[in-house]
């Protein structure tokens, strides 16, 4: 734990500038599904629908558990390996903004196609795995960043890095953050059906 404190302390700059990239990236998503088009809003809604009937009519924990180790287990796998490539910083960057984004269109649709009743709705959808989700990427992405910007200056400037200690440390930082999003995974894949389930017959949707 005091190591993870210390760390924290460590990389407050980029802590500070990456939450920042949430807060912008939320917004805009939430405020782009009052634009869309008349079409998209519709597609919107029919993803909404079969996705509240796969819950409602059952579902396959297995397959929640396989589709989320792909698409959040390699995305995770994704920020990582750009870390350690002189190209990653503005990816890295693109990519968190990105599901931040997602993160905020989500929340907007679902209240917006079903009002009061898609306050508890996206909470539900969204609390807690999705917002552990966010502060994991925010997590490794900021050492990401870190290390290209480390290995940009090395290559560039000759500064000093070593290399096989600063490498240790980021891996290190990669396993903390999939073990944390696999209990994640494994949380949305067992357990929030069963919640959404009972707060869809609760509000009656």
């Amino acid at each position: 734990m005091d190591k993870l404190i210390n760390l924290f302390h460590i990389n407050k700059k980029f802590f500070v500038f990456l939450l920042g990239i949430v807060f912008i990236g939320v917004i805009f998503g939430s405020i782009l599904p009052i634009f869309l088009s008349v079409d998209d809003k519709k597609l919107v809604s029919e993803y909404l629908i079969d996705f509240i009937s796969d819950i409602k009519d059952g579902f396959n924990s297995l397959i929640f558990l396989k589709n989320g180790l792909i698409s959040d287990g390699l995305f995770l796998i994704l920020i990582w390996v750009l870390g350690i490539s002189i190209i990653g910083i503005p990816i890295v960057l693109f990519l968190f903004f990105y599901k931040c984004f997602i993160f905020g269109f989500s929340i907007s649709s679902i209240i917006i196609n079903y009002g009061f009743k898609g306050i508890l709705f996206s909470l539900s959808y969204i609390f807690p795995h999705q917002v552990i989700n966010i502060l994991i990427y925010l997590f490794l992405s900021s050492y990401s960043l870190i290390f290209s910007i480390r290995l940009v200056l090395f290559i560039l400037r000759k500064t000093d890095f070593n290399i096989r200690v600063y490498f240790r440390k980021y891996l290190y930082v990669f396993l903390i953050s999939f073990v944390c999003l696999f209990t994640c995974i494994l949380y949305e894949s067992f357990i929030n059906p069963y919640l959404l389930g009972f707060v869809f017959k609760l509000l009656g949707i």
